[in-house]
């Protein structure tokens, strides 16, 4: 088939790649002039499936309210697949047996997205910035109860999970600063973390082996469904032009919401704004090991600390954002200090904030934080979107996924989870 995918990004990069080894002929059309320039640029980089657990104290509720009443609402991914699609913890009518079910699945569709990174690391020898292992870090009383729960989730699940001592968290983290009377915290060896960026870059040099045509700088003005749909974009100085294909794969973020709203498809959208930054590690012979190893999430504020090399990114932020086409201003000291001040709580003097590179991105979030991969309802017409948390395992695994929906084939039953009919 000749397949159209729209995005560039982590989802659109995978999608490409997978479908091109399935023997199809894909062009990829991206505004930007590069891979992984918008919502995939600098994200935390954690792929984990012990994630999916809840995680949140308060089971059903991504919304969390800060200690201040002017402060904006922050929203954390971690146990995403317990929350209702309202965002606003009042419930869709779905009982604990329901989110449960759902909760399983993601748990073996992010699982599926870690082996599928680990499986292509290995066969397309992948040399990334990368490192394995999570240490999830209890702040309160609250947190450290629900982990309880959580734990016990994932051992049913058949998750390789450990609660780490302090003596523990130190063999883990030897650079990180940890009392010895500390909380408990929980470590899943199994996760992996990533310069997804950089992952992004090679598979897309892999996907281009493989006879895919990436169009950079080519703005897609519209879409059309049917038989053979269409993609209308537009490129400088050139006009307007149409491209014909058996298929389109939509891949935009929030972009998908325009070019879906003349088909009559509508997605219940929520805009999140997230931060990241990624700062140069203090290098010293006396202490190789002052900054993390792998990386490091506090449940209670959704902050992650993780190793790319020789930096350090620390990531969070989650706020709801307005749908507008107008570009966010910086962020605000406010905004970032919380990010600051948890590495140097974290990791005391183990980085150099003169050479800090601070991102945001605002990514298409969906009702129940959790992406929209399927067929879309219309001909033609085929959606991979809403990767707002667990973006480089889902991507991966949406990838595969639309490989097998593509050709026909029977898909496993956790699928449903991210079909796009459950959000109607």
């Amino acid at each position: 088939m000749k397949i159209a995918v729209i995005g560039a990004g982590m989802a659109g990069v995978a999608a490409a790649q997978a479908l091109a080894a399935d023997g199809h002929v894909v062009t990829v059309f991206e505004r930007r002039a590069s891979v992984a320039e918008e919502t995939s640029f600098a994200p935390a980089g954690i792929a984990a499936a012990g994630l999916a657990a809840p995680w949140l104290p308060a089971p059903g509720r991504l919304q969390v309210m800060t200690g201040n009443a002017d402060d904006a609402s922050r929203l954390r991914g971690t146990g995403a697949a317990f929350a209702t699609p309202t965002f606003l913890g009042k419930g869709d009518g779905s009982d604990a047996a329901r989110r449960a079910e759902r909760a399983l699945a993601l748990h073996k569709l992010l699982a599926a997205g870690v082996q599928r990174i680990d499986a292509l690391a290995h066969a397309l020898s992948l040399d990334f910035e990368r490192g394995d292992g999570l240490l999830l870090t209890l702040a309160d009383a609250a947190t450290a109860s629900q982990a309880e729960a959580a734990v016990a989730w994932l051992q049913q699940a058949g998750e390789t999970v450990e609660w780490a001592d302090a003596a523990r968290q130190r063999a883990i983290e030897p650079g990180r600063a940890v009392a010895d009377d500390a909380p408990r915290a929980v470590y899943l060896p199994g996760a992996r973390v990533g310069n997804t960026r950089e992952w992004t870059q090679l598979l897309r040099a892999h996907a281009q082996q493989l006879g895919v045509r990436f169009l950079f700088q080519h703005e897609v003005a519209a879409i059309s469904a049917g038989p053979r749909p269409t993609v209308r974009f537009a490129v400088a100085n050139e006009g307007t032009h149409d491209a014909t294909f058996d298929a389109i794969v939509l891949c935009a973020a929030l972009e998908s919401a325009r070019l879906l709203a003349p088909l009559g498809v509508k997605l219940p959208w929520r805009p999140i704004r997230g931060y990241s930054v990624t700062v140069a590690q203090h290098v010293r012979e006396a202490a190789p090991d002052s900054g993390p190893r792998a990386a490091l999430l506090d449940l209670r504020s959704g902050i992650s600390i993780s190793r790319l090399g020789a930096r350090v990114r620390v990531a969070g932020g989650h706020e709801s954002a307005p749908a507008s086409a107008t570009p966010a201003a910086a962020p605000t000291k406010k905004a970032l200090q919380p990010l600051y001040d948890a590495v140097d709580n974290t990791f005391p003097g183990a980085v150099n904030w003169q050479q800090a590179q601070v991102w945001q991105a605002t990514r298409a979030a969906l009702a129940d934080a959790l992406p929209a991969v399927g067929a879309s309802g219309v001909p033609g017409v085929w959606l991979d979107v809403g990767h707002a948390h667990h973006g480089w395992a889902l991507s991966q695994t949406a990838a595969g996924l639309l490989c097998t929906m593509i050709a026909g084939d029977a898909v496993p039953a956790e699928a449903g989870a991210l079909a796009p009919q459950r959000l109607r």
